[in-house]
């Protein structure tokens, strides 16, 4: 009976190092999920960089080549939307459900009639979005 209870007990520590391990790799992977979606967009060239400059004084040939664009907010995808601080999914959808709804945004500013954005948000994202 000592042999049995030997080999029972070898296995449940063998399947709690295999839960914690598994535990362990569902935290990275939901962090890295959450703090850096972009990583699972597969594009790129969809990622949200901030642009210090406004865009309104400068050209298409002023641009320096290698400058992102600012993500237009009236035409965004809720994957691009997805890409910017302080937005998930949820608030993505809604940021489309509104500009469906009852057109597009005048400025960054009219952001803040969406549900969940407040006047901090709108700070955030104005650096990354434009309303052209």
């Amino acid at each position: 009976m000592n042999n049995v209870e030997n080999v029972v007990e070898r296995h449940y520590w063998k399947a709690v190092i295999c839960l914690v391990i598994l535990i362990l790799a569902g935290a990275g992977f939901w962090g890295v999920r959450r703090f850096a979606p972009a990583m699972f967009l597969g594009k790129p060239d969809l990622i949200a960089v901030p642009n210090d400059e406004h865009p309104q004084n400068r050209t298409t040939e002023d641009r320096l080549p290698n400058q992102p664009e600012l993500l237009n907010i009236n035409t965004a995808t809720v994957e691009e939307l997805q890409t910017l601080p302080n937005i998930g999914e949820a608030t993505a959808q809604r940021i489309i459900d509104y500009r469906t709804q009852r057109g597009n945004f005048a400025s960054v500013d009219a952001l803040q009639d969406v549900k969940g954005i407040g006047a901090k948000t709108v700070e955030k994202l104005r650096p990354f979005v434009d309303a052209k």
